[in-house]
């Protein structure tokens, strides 16, 4: 029976119709074509009644749940003819909203609009959805172009250099903040750690903590620098003497 407002319009998916179709073409329904038929076909239970009113609305199945002449033809159809058969039968199937619109042409909201005086009101968008799906299968209503994913936008806005560029690399620090790598280095070891703790520039400390120093300076210098009084020329006659006899 054509698709009309005068009875619940088909609002089953097309994916489901359409692959129904397809079976019966290369493998054949079995018959009746009742729910169990549907679910070894693959439909899933939640669909199997909208899929069963939809193929006797559109005149796929009779009441006899047989298939009919139309779901016939289509089985019989070669291949380079099936479209222009699913095209006839969506043209009789869909007869009364294709006197309102043109599937090939017309956007969704006015082919949405042509089923609005169809029932169930609450199922209006399957319906469209199925009567796109259906057309587009037959060649006849545009697919929907895929949505291609958006490249991100190069920034046109040249980055910052970064606080370490700018200031060039930092210099590492002892734990009083001293940095390393001073004229301390170029002190024998135990003196040059000696210095490295001295408080930071413009920073102040105790007296005791001054006065531990200066003691502990003078005993660590005359360790890495031994005081000797005698006179310059007699250590260096004493070092010629010793380098000799090496």
């Amino acid at each position: 029976m054509p698709v009309t407002a005068d009875h619940p319009a088909p609002y089953a998916p097309a994916s489901a119709i359409l692959a129904l179709i397809d079976r019966h073409r290369n493998k054949g329904l079995q018959t009746p074509v009742d729910t169990d038929v549907l679910a070894r076909s693959g439909i899933s239970g939640s669909l199997i009644p909208r899929t069963l009113q939809a193929l006797q609305t559109l005149d796929l199945i009779g009441d006899d749940a047989k298939p009919t002449p139309i779901l016939e033809g289509l089985r019989l159809a070669p291949e380079g003819e099936f479209k222009a058969r699913l095209a006839e039968w969506l043209n009789a199937a869909y007869a009364d909203a294709l006197s309102y619109v043109d599937p090939a042409t017309d956007d969704e909201v006015r082919i949405r609009d042509a089923f609005r005086s169809y029932s169930p009101v609450g199922q209006q968008s399957r319906m469209v959805t199925l009567f796109t799906g259906l057309f587009s299968a037959a060649g006849i209503a545009p697919e929907k172009p895929k949505a291609t994913p958006r490249k991100p936008q190069r920034s046109t806005i040249a980055a910052k250099p970064t606080a370490a560029r700018q200031k060039g690399p930092a210099s590492k620090q002892q734990g009083n903040g001293n940095p390393a790598g001073t004229a301390f280095s170029v002190l024998p070891p135990a003196l040059s750690g000696l210095m490295a703790s001295l408080p930071s520039s413009g920073q102040s400390w105790q007296k005791q903590d001054r006065d531990r120093f200066l003691h502990t300076f003078g005993a660590v210098l005359d360790f890495c620098f031994p005081v000797d009084d005698r006179p310059k020329q007699k250590q260096y006659a004493e070092q010629e003497n010793d380098e000799g006899e090496g």
